[in-house]
């Protein structure tokens, strides 16, 4: 884990949001890390565990709807999502950043690029797609109205295909990720679903679309894929990075969960991010020496 941790309640100018800030002791680039639909930071830290945190200092948080964050009135839209996004930054003090985005988080992560291109200096988008109607990620929000256990299979064996395989050639280890799975949704629901934040979440995750706006996203991105992935099709996410600029494509054998499942993965993201600081590094060597 990394050296320095901290975790708490930050205030911005919109919302205050549940937040965690990690990274090596010394100076190190920054890094904004947009989480999933799920993203409560109480379950949701397998990055911690990675070399991440080794060499950026990572700033990340609950967002609106989820956990601990404040849940502001009205009907939210991913544009709400992306200007909170700015919000975090501004009260951490951080003029602009690279970014990485998961899933929900690649969504908001290209509305932020959208809103405010000057501010992300690169991005690693992971298991997103552009949305609209050609390329939209699966509508998870029909899995409210399933009984638990039955919403908890059909997310694993969307988010990763390889689990339909695994249902009929060995039930015994299907029936224990499965029970998994239950146990991690059943402590996610409370707060995030019965306060209706989750749902809220989700509508406004409905309307993603930036097919329209890709060529005005132009900061480096880096496009990573799992193979078994039938949330956000490889398909869709190798159209995404056929349509921006900037933008190349790396795909895994993996399912939705991709960026922290698979090594070579990270890898990949500290590379990508690394380069793109580069110039930091050298800058903060400077300071030190």
């Amino acid at each position: 884990m990394s050296a320095n941790l901290s975790e708490g309640m930050l205030r911005t100018d919109r919302l205050s949001v549940h937040h965690l800030r990690a990274g090596p002791a010394t100076t190190a680039p920054r890094v904004l890390l947009l989480g999933g639909s799920n993203f409560d930071l109480r379950y949701k830290r397998a990055f911690l565990d990675t070399d991440l945190v080794h060499h950026f200092d990572i700033a990340t948080y609950e967002p609106r709807g989820i956990g601990r964050t404040e849940q502001p009135a009205g009907e939210w839209t991913m544009a709400d999502y992306a200007r909170d996004a700015l919000a975090v930054m501004d009260a951490l003090g951080w003029d602009n950043t690279c970014v990485i985005g998961e899933s929900f988080g690649g969504m908001t992560t290209l509305h932020l690029a959208l809103t405010a291109p000057a501010r992300v200096r690169a991005m690693v988008i992971a298991s997103a797609t552009a949305g609209g109607p050609d390329h939209r990620s699966y509508d998870i929000s029909t899995f409210l109205d399933l009984p638990r256990h039955e919403a908890a299979a059909q997310a694993m064996c969307l988010q990763d295909t390889r689990s339909l395989d695994l249902q009929g050639t060995n039930p015994t280890e299907f029936a224990t990720k499965l029970a998994e799975r239950v146990a991690f949704e059943t402590a996610f629901a409370d707060p995030s679903i019965t306060n209706g934040g989750y749902s809220r979440l989700l509508d406004a995750r409905r309307d993603h679309d930036v097919t329209a706006q890709l060529t005005a996203i132009t900061p480096p991105t880096t496009i990573i894929a799992g193979a078994h992935d039938a949330q956000a099709t490889p398909h869709s996410q190798r159209a995404l990075a056929g349509s921006l600029p900037n933008a190349e494509f790396h795909m895994f054998k993996a399912g939705h969960g991709v960026l922290f499942t698979t090594p070579g993965a990270i890898s990949l993201t500290i590379d990508v991010l690394k380069a793109a600081t580069a110039q930091d590094t050298a800058v903060a060597g400077d300071h030190t020496t």
